[in-house]
């Protein structure tokens, strides 16, 4: 039985299968409240009043799994003029029902540190973290823009 994110936050062990399949499981749960069911577009953006965009873009779709590339775009007086941090490339199961950082940048940097069970729990802790960050400032996607 999953235990609810809320549970997670408050777990201080270090990384462990199990633990990082209810990190899977939590994320897969933020993602669904947070990304539109369709999945059409090529980019979408959730702008706020204060604070940094975030931007999404579907990089690869299969009958079970899409891959997202998820980032906060920055307004240059806020960072360098087209700053984008974190930038991840999350891929969701939607036949398992989890969600996992799968690299990071747009494109091409794989996960750099391999694919250790260590480097998984960092990279999905944070994900997990972020996630709840962006649901709580109210982020949501709605229509794709171009």
């Amino acid at each position: 039985m999953m235990r609810s994110p809320a549970i997670l936050e408050t777990q201080s062990t270090g990384p462990s299968f199990g633990g990082l399949m209810e990190l899977y499981e939590s994320n897969y749960l933020f993602l669904r409240r947070l990304l539109p069911e369709d999945g059409e577009g090529v980019c979408r953006v959730s702008p706020l009043a204060k604070g940094a965009a975030l931007h999404v873009e579907l990089l690869e779709s299969t009958p079970y799994t899409r891959t997202y590339y998820l980032t906060h775009q920055f307004l240059a007086e806020e960072a360098p003029a087209g700053e984008t941090l974190p930038a991840l490339r999350i891929r969701i199961y939607y036949d398992a029902r989890v969600a996992e950082v799968v690299g990071r940048g747009r494109r091409g940097q794989a996960r750099e540190q391999g694919p250790s069970l260590e480097w998984r729990w960092r990279a999905n802790r944070f994900l997990n973290r972020w996630l709840r960050f962006c649901l709580g400032e109210g982020h949501r996607f709605g229509s794709p823009t171009a």
